[in-house]
């Protein structure tokens, strides 16, 4: 009997927040101020400021973006000035390696999808690679010029505005998702619409 009392009690606090007809949210949305990093006004993510060098190894401790200009920024923040040289990728593409160098956390590495944003950049990927490379590749709508400026412990890219008119991305359908995926397009603002074969 307690048993079933804390089961439904348990059931309703995890619906609770969602309307009636309502699917409750799968995820939280934020809330409060952004803590990552701004160049210039707030130089350290939580819990990076007292990351140092490791050795002869260069920590990499944010890759960002921000709306600067009409061409967007890029920027590479790591432990201390870094060593990059720039490698040959495709057109449309800025492929940037860092050598003796690591990724702070796994979730540095995640690809930051610019692509809402009316700028040049598409989106920007950091990864591992073997051999202690951090590779850092930025994806760009079409060909635009940038300046490179390293500067301290930061790397910027900022990028000319876009001559072409600038197309919002389009998310794709629930029903073209994959099913592991369906869920992501539940926390949007429309209702998801009905795949077949599932009830």
């Amino acid at each position: 009997m307690r048993a079933c009392l804390l089961m439904a009690l348990l059931m309703s606090a995890a619906t609770a927040g969602a309307g009636e007809g309502e699917p409750a949210r799968k995820v939280a949305p934020r809330d409060g101020p952004y803590l990552g990093v701004q160049p210039g006004s707030r130089d350290y993510a939580p819990n990076t400021k007292r990351v140092r060098d490791r050795g002869r190894l260069r920590i990499v401790t944010w890759v960002g973006f921000q709306m600067i200009g009409q061409g967007g920024r890029v920027f590479v923040q790591a432990s201390s000035p870094p060593v990059y040289s720039l490698v040959p990728g495709q057109a449309d593409e800025i492929v940037l390696d860092l050598p003796d160098a690591r990724l702070h956390r796994y979730n540095d590495g995640r690809k930051l999808e610019t692509g809402w944003f009316p700028t040049a950049v598409a989106w920007i990927d950091a990864e591992q690679r073997r051999g202690n490379v951090v590779r850092v590749t930025i994806k760009l709508r079409e060909v635009v010029g940038y300046d490179l400026r390293p500067e301290g412990n930061y790397l910027f890219f900022d990028f000319r505005p876009p001559t072409q008119p600038l197309m919002v991305p389009q998310l794709p359908s629930m029903k073209d998702a994959e099913p592991e995926h369906r869920g992501l397009y539940e926390l949007g603002g429309a209702a998801p619409e009905a795949v077949p074969g599932e009830g």
